[in-house]
């Protein structure tokens, strides 16, 4: 690299590092006085589950009724005609409730609307506006090159995706309108798989285990989305308020999250949730 190519690149790396400054500054003031904000926990009475796997058959069902081709469709599935509604649920707000109070604000639920509005210090609703479980397959294609000879194996695996639709309003700041913000997740059948050339015969060969998914791999996977969701639901509140109130010079905008239990703040760029259009 020629030295001036060097310099230019040093110059840049400080002018960023120069830039987030102040807004780091800022996050961690926002979080320390994090033990005074007050956030409002709602979660939904039902979850939405959709067969999507391309193996399911849908002949006839235009002749039932919706409900009657829903429940036929999701008959279909190996997962999520075993899950209760009623448990995933509970297991998700049990998960994002405890990961949600590890950051010390100030929690209310549903049970809490009087006590909430009486707040006179910054408050948020956190609505948990909808839950969605889609079941799929998806083909993993492994390869391995032999003698200069690509080789190519495709394997079914069986996925279910949570998605997680939340509505977040500020009671305190300027803005009034209900933000929504949207993060998912997949889940695999566990698959391991080699190819080997067999000398004796000149061919080669593929050999794969698949461990499917069970029930309590999928409950597992949902405590982990109530925790990941709680997560964001707190950086999502710290980054609007840095928005609001830090009036950069530049059009880039810095997203932070914290750790609760390191005591550390760190800037991501995709390990968020997604602010989806009103």
């Amino acid at each position: 690299m020629k030295l001036w190519s060097k310099a230019l690149l040093v110059l840049a790396l400080l002018a960023l590092v120069a830039s987030c400054s102040p807004q780091r500054k800022l996050a961690k003031t926002y979080v320390a006085q994090s033990n005074n904000w007050g956030i409002l926990v709602l979660f939904p009475e039902q979850i939405f589950k959709i067969n999507d796997r391309y193996d399911r058959n849908e002949s006839g069902l235009s002749r039932l009724p919706e409900i009657a081709q829903q429940d036929s469709l999701i008959n279909q599935t190996l997962f999520l005609k075993q899950l209760n509604d009623s448990l995933v649920l509970s297991k998700f707000k049990k998960e994002y409730w405890e990961a949600l109070s590890k950051y010390d604000v100030v929690l209310y639920s549903e049970d809490d609307f009087n006590r909430f509005y009486d707040r006179d210090s910054l408050s948020w609703i956190a609505n948990i506006a909808q839950l969605e479980l889609q079941e799929f397959i998806s083909d993993f294609e492994d390869e391995d090159v032999f003698f200069g000879m690509r080789y190519t194996h495709t394997v079914p695996l069986n996925g279910v995706n949570l998605a997680v639709w939340l509505e977040l309003n500020s009671l305190n700041e300027d803005v009034k309108e209900n933000r929504v913000y949207f993060t998912d997740q997949n889940i695999y059948d566990y698959h391991e798989g080699q190819f080997y050339y067999d000398f004796a015969t000149g061919n080669v060969n593929y050999y794969y285990d698949v461990d499917t998914l069970k029930v309590n791999d999928l409950m597992d996977f949902v405590g982990f989305m109530g925790r990941l969701s709680a997560a964001y639901t707190y950086d999502q509140i710290l980054n609007n308020r840095l928005q609001s109130t830090e009036k950069s010079e530049t059009d880039q905008v810095i997203h932070f999250r914290y750790d609760p239990y390191a005591k550390r703040l760190f800037q991501t760029e995709y390990d968020r949730f997604i602010e989806l259009d009103n």
